[in-house]
């Protein structure tokens, strides 16, 4: 008899792999053929699932390669990297990381980055509500402390810095898109904001100060650190305008 952990093993192996399944179907009961097409059955829905979760995390991937190339890239995928929660909502993670290896889409070196900011934006639409800046408390906080708080972002902001125009690649795929579709790979790198202001994602582009400064709030950096970072960036980034601008957005949420 073989222990229950040996048979979930077993069970997760066959699912993922036809080849596996043909050499596990000793660990279930019934006569080979029946047990080979019952996990044909189950590994075709798991497929399928995780090919319909890939395709709410990447549109724009699968906007640009095609429908039919989408749903083998995700086969491939799901083969490769099959999933290991519960939840496909967090299925999807190193997609951008496989896109850079796989090389039937070498000849879009844009995609990888493309991917990292969708699964960003997909993370940003399933992140926790964020509270208002209350800038009330802010007032018994003496001005001589200021420096020493941190920036707290809304919950799901990220940044991503690529040599292609992220923003632009963005705001073409969206659905109601009524402008010009020219996009210009050679227009320099791009600095991206992600963030949920309200019940979607967005990707907006920033200056070199506004990135760093963002960054540093990011990795738990004080306020006059984070300034001082976005200061070297860029001499001309305005601290007043920029902290008005993005508390008024809702990405600084708090100085704690």
């Amino acid at each position: 008899m073989h222990a229950l952990p040996e048979l979930q093993d077993g069970f997760a192996a066959a699912l993922a792999d036809a080849a596996r399944a043909r050499d596990l179907s000793g660990l279930f009961r019934g006569p080979r053929g029946r047990t080979l097409a019952r996990l044909a059955i189950y590994r075709g829905n798991v497929y399928g699932n995780c090919t319909k979760a890939l395709e709410s995390a990447f549109p724009i991937v699968r906007k640009i390669v095609g429908e039919g190339f989408f749903e083998a890239l995700a086969h491939a995928f799901v083969k490769a990297q099959p999933s290991s929660s519960g939840d496909l909502n967090r299925y999807g993670e190193r997609f951008a990381e496989f896109l850079a290896g796989f090389a039937p889409v070498a000849d879009l070196p844009y995609l990888p980055d493309v991917a990292r900011m969708e699964w960003f934006a997909h993370r940003a639409y399933f992140a926790e509500d964020s509270s208002a800046f209350d800038t009330v408390a802010l007032r018994n906080v003496p001005a001589e402390r200021y420096a020493t708080l941190r920036p707290k972002l809304a919950a799901g902001c990220a940044l991503l810095a690529s040599d292609w125009p992220l923003e632009r690649l963005w705001s073409v795929h969206q659905d109601g898109y009524a402008g010009g579709f020219e996009i210009d790979l050679d227009a320099g790198p791009d600095r991206v904001l992600i963030h949920r202001p309200r019940w979607r994602a967005e990707v907006i582009s920033i200056p070199p100060g506004d990135h760093a400064f963002l960054d540093a709030a990011i990795a738990g950096r004080t306020l006059g650190e984070s300034l001082h970072a976005a200061a070297t960036a860029d001499p001309d980034f305005d601290p007043s305008t920029a902290l008005a601008r993005w508390i008024h957005a809702h990405i600084i949420t708090a100085l704690v």
